[in-house]
């Protein structure tokens, strides 16, 4: 499996059918029983969780399918907070302008607690806008959304991978969201296969 710099890249297939597993394991975050994952010419898995940790804080986005909010920051924060980790200036300035980008402009104070799965999914993918990564991977990125937002979701997304460069990998169930990627890969059995 190739993605190449700027593509956008669709994983399907069945519920526990392991695509959730590969999103993990081409992000770094976990590690392949066998073989190797090379993310911007480094080879990922020959590396320590110290430096795969760097290399995701460097180049990657990630959207959780559980969201992964910090319950004691508010959108805000949760927002800023890799993007203080980075370095970046003005941190409180851009969060703002992608929490207003994905609607919740008027729930920035509010605690993971006191949103719902759709919003709380939306603070989620601002966060992962904010750093203006390299590559973003996606873990059913508008499955908590209704439809009009998951639409401004996913509009988001593939503007994101269109304007800025930015490697585009999502699992989805949604197959129209699928067939907006250049590339699609089917999982069954534990193979992966090209559409």
């Amino acid at each position: 499996m190739t993605i190449a710099k700027g593509d956008s890249a669709a994983i399907v297939g069945a519920s526990g059918s392991g695509k959730t597993t590969l999103l993990s394991i081409l992000a770094g975050l976990d590690l392949p029983s066998s073989g190797s994952v090379w993310l911007d010419d480094q080879e990922i898995t020959s590396l320590n969780e110290d430096q795969r940790a760097k290399v995701r804080a460097d180049l990657v986005g990630f959207i959780f399918q559980s969201f992964q909010l910090l319950p004691a920051l508010n959108a805000l924060e949760n927002v800023m907070l890799p993007l203080e980790l980075a370095g970046i200036s003005k941190p409180d300035d851009r969060a703002t302008e992608w929490l207003n980008k994905v609607g919740l402009s008027s729930r920035l104070k509010h605690y993971p607690r006191q949103l719902s799965g759709g919003e709380q999914q939306r603070v989620a993918v601002a966060r992962a806008f904010a750093s203006q990564p390299k590559i973003l991977f996606a873990d059913e990125p508008t499955g908590n959304l209704d439809k009009k937002t998951g639409q401004q979701i996913a509009d988001l997304l593939f503007e994101l991978n269109n304007e800025l460069n930015t490697t585009l990998v999502l699992v989805t169930h949604d197959e129209l969201l699928a067939q907006r990627c250049q590339h699609q890969y089917h999982i069954e059995d534990g193979l992966i296969g090209k559409l």
